[in-house]
């Protein structure tokens, strides 16, 4: 029901149907950097490959010199060289 009205309220209000889902944002910036919003937690990593649980499965980011430049509880940020953006449904 909620759900339902959350729905309502966007379309009146004209939000972005990315506003009201509940999922993880995601926000590439250029081949450089990845910006994760609400996920769960990293369950892998290396300079070659980072892999984020999120509410909707698994996110798996690949590319060259990896690293983590911020962390947070609802935020991090990767930055190097980016070459593949992979979704695993789970």
């Amino acid at each position: 029901m909620f759900k339902k009205i959350q729905e309502q309220a966007g379309k009146i209000l004209e939000f972005p149907p990315d506003v009201l889902d509940n999922g993880p944002k995601v926000t590439v910036l250029g081949r450089s950097e990845i910006i994760i919003e609400d996920y769960l937690e990293v369950t892998g990593f290396s300079d070659s490959e980072i892999t984020v649980r999120t509410s909707l499965g698994k996110l798996t980011m690949q590319g060259e010199t990896l690293v983590l430049s911020s962390v947070a509880d609802m935020e991090i940020h990767i930055k190097g060289r980016i070459s593949g953006l992979f979704f695993e449904e789970g």
